[in-house]
């Protein structure tokens, strides 16, 4: 993994490499390996999670409850009672960045599909925290960005399956 500290000196409102390992670690296994109390420990109250990914997949392509745009989870208690129902979702980091309060994470999932048409599906985190000076944590993630290929992911749930004709192929590039 790589990562880039900012030029300006290390102080308390900058976090160091460790730290924003620490929330990358904390925030894959949120998705991976979820507990009530790890969210309660690594998310702000406030938090909120931004992905049109998710909510394409919640709503399975079609217009829904959510429209593209808004909060996936508009509070911590909502990410628990939505990521605290689901499955848990195993990924590999394949690149972590970080500045003085936002980390980046670029993912693959591990996921073991058995569709006969399976893709990887790969995306992007942006992870906004929070410093929180004497806790457990020393910086709690407080918004989440997130998009990935969600019609990779609907491939391999057996939701779509792609047509993969020669025309077809044209008509994309055209």
């Amino acid at each position: 993994m790589r990562s880039f500290i900012t030029l300006a000196a290390r102080d308390a409102t900058c976090m160091s490499a460790d730290e924003a390992n620490q929330v990358a670690l904390n925030f894959n296994h949120l998705i991976s390996a979820y507990t009530d109390e790890l969210a309660n420990a690594s998310l702000t109250v406030g938090f909120e999670d931004y992905s049109d990914s998710v909510i394409s997949l919640i709503d399975a392509g079609c217009a829904g409850p959510l429209p593209l745009g808004s909060p996936t989870f508009a509070s911590r208690a909502a990410f628990i009672a939505g990521q605290g129902s689901q499955a848990d979702i195993p990924f590999d980091q394949l690149n972590m960045w970080y500045n003085c309060d936002t980390v980046f994470l670029r993912w693959r999932t591990t996921l073991n599909f058995t569709t006969p048409a399976a893709e990887f599906v790969t995306g992007i985190i942006v992870l906004e925290t929070t410093a929180s000076p004497g806790s457990a944590q020393p910086w709690l993630i407080n918004t989440v960005y997130s998009e990935f290929n969600s019609g990779a992911w609907l491939v391999d749930l057996g939701t779509f399956v792609p047509n993969c004709t020669t025309t077809s192929r044209r008509m994309l590039r055209a």
